[in-house]
């Protein structure tokens, strides 16, 4: 670190001559603390600890050079023995923030010099890279939205007191991770109180249409593909539209899970807020650029799923794709998918333009909110002010399906760190930083991605006290499980379908 401040301050070092020094760098912390910073006494020392990985791979191993267990010159202000131990804690963490910001314009100022001297053909061939992907999704997603055709709105319900119907519209493959969980869910439900509609993308689909004995109707199948999916949640729309019953629409991915039991969910959406829709939207990002916007997240522990796209317009928002929608909101979004593909993809086409392989975000995180937007502007109704718009809609800030991007629980109960030695661990295993200026490394398709297990987090196991927090919180839906998974519950190892009805009645008793 003493060598990094230096080349931060006078450019008297070159990354490349640091090699020799990695291994010390890189020694783990030992350092048991899960902050931040951590504060140690070893030989009078200051070390800096971290607890989880980056976003992409340069800088994780900035941060890893941050916050392993390093003596740290005394950069800060002495310490005087008259202040309380809140105030040398502030010192010594105003000091450790000092450093990383040095270190960090350092580290920024070095990419610009690679950026520099590179090639104007490698520029062009990653903005070729880029262009191809984006080109490539937005085909994907038109073609779906053109085959959807809603011709006909069906009516209103027959009668005023007619119970609405909660429709599930589940995203699939083929089958579904967790259907002896939806079981026990729907097995729970009043009868006429929901519709089941899926989608599975496969071409073939193997196995037998999930949910069939729950009345699950299949729609046809549309083109669809990684991060091209609002087409499918339109084709799901439009078919859960020709129901005048159906007044809130849930998106559901295979690997969902529910958190609540029917009537808890059914009460909270239809009963008591049927004619809004719920978004769980991303803090905007401080940066145009992905790489210095994920070392700042790194740095504070800030959650990595970020909005990049309202700096560029107002009205194209990030948001996680498992909305729910009220009907009219629902009929706005089929009507004007197309309108609000085009004004999302230019915001996508030059928001985060470093990620040199591929776009930051994807049509489903975006389109839904852009349709909502756009309707109330072309009605003439909009106030110019995006938040006051959205609540003029009715749309709601809620998250109510979890997912764990990284540090998006971070000091909460909900934190679910990994231990800084098992992953600086796994970054020495994947060739220690020998990649940080490695330009070609691309780190979204990189085995180190998955290992590193954040973009989102997938589980395998979890701890029964974790998944009664879950429960316990506004959430009533949660994803990204191994069809695998195991409860922990006091040493004994249980399936989730034999733990969660138990859960979900204790959480229902207890509101």
């Amino acid at each position: 670190l003493r060598k990094l401040a230096a080349a931060a301050e006078g450019g008297r070092e070159e990354p490349g001559q640091l090699q020799e020094d990695r291994s010390e760098l890189l020694a783990p912390s030992q350092a048991d603390g899960a902050g931040l910073f951590y504060r140690g006494d070893e030989e009078n020392g200051r070390r800096v600890q971290s607890v989880d990985h980056l976003r992409t791979f340069s800088a994780f191993a900035l941060s890893s050079w941050l916050r392993t267990g390093v003596e740290v010159e005394d950069t800060e202000t002495p310490e005087d023995p008259d202040d309380s131990d809140e105030m040398q804690e502030a010192k010594h963490e105003a000091g450790n923030r000092s450093l990383a910001r040095r270190i960090a314009g350092w580290f920024e100022q070095s990419q610009s010099e690679r950026d520099r001297r590179s090639t104007p053909g490698s520029r062009v061939l990653a903005a070729e890279v880029r262009r191809s992907f984006m080109e490539e999704k937005l085909l994907v997603d038109a073609a779906a939205v053109n085959m959807t055709r809603l011709v006909k709105v069906a009516p209103p319900p027959p009668r005023p007191d007619a119970p609405g119907h909660l429709a599930f519209l589940f995203l699939a493959m083929d089958g579904l991770d967790f259907e002896d969980v939806w079981d026990e869910f729907f097995a729970k439900s009043t009868v006429g109180s929901y519709s089941i509609y899926i989608h599975r993308g496969h071409e073939d689909p193997q196995g037998p249409l999930p949910l069939a004995r729950w009345g699950a109707i299949e729609i046809d199948r549309v083109a669809n593909g990684w991060c091209a999916l609002v087409g499918v949640e339109v084709a799901l729309l439009a078919a859960a539209l020709q129901d005048p019953l159906n007044l809130q629409m849930v998106f559901v991915s295979h690997n969902t899970v529910p958190l609540k039991n029917f009537n808890y969910i059914y009460q909270q959406l239809l009963e008591h807020s049927p004619s809004t829709s719920k978004f769980c939207f991303a803090d905007p990002a401080w940066h145009q650029l992905a790489t210095p916007e994920t070392i700042r997240n790194e740095l504070r522990r800030h959650c990595v799923f970020r909005d990049f796209y309202r700096a560029i317009n107002p009205r194209t928002l990030k948001h996680h794709q498992w909305v729910v929608l009220a009907r009219d909101h629902a009929q706005i979004v089929v009507r004007r998918a197309r309108e609000a593909m085009g004004i999302w993809s230019e915001s996508w086409d030059v928001a985060a333009p470093d990620l040199g392989h591929m776009g930051e975000g994807c049509s489903d995180e975006s389109v839904p909110s852009t349709a909502l937007l756009q309707e109330l502007h072309e009605m003439g109704r909009s106030t110019g002010n995006t938040w006051a718009d959205l609540t003029r809609l009715g749309v709601e800030q809620q998250c109510l399906t979890y997912v764990l991007w990284r540090h998006c629980f971070s000091e909460t109960e909900l934190d679910h760190s990994e231990p800084i030695t098992k992953e600086l661990g796994i970054v020495r295993k994947h060739g220690k930083v020998s990649m940080l200026t490695d330009r070609d490394f691309d780190f979204f398709t990189s085995a180190l991605k998955r290992e590193l297990n954040g973009y989102p987090a997938v589980f395998d196991t979890l701890t029964m006290e974790y998944v009664v927090k879950l429960a316990s919180e506004g959430f009533m839906f949660a994803r990204k499980f191994k069809r695998s998974i195991q409860v922990d519950t006091k040493g004994t190892l249980m399936p989730l379908a034999e733990v969660l009805p138990a859960v979900w009645d204790s959480i229902d008793e207890q509101r």
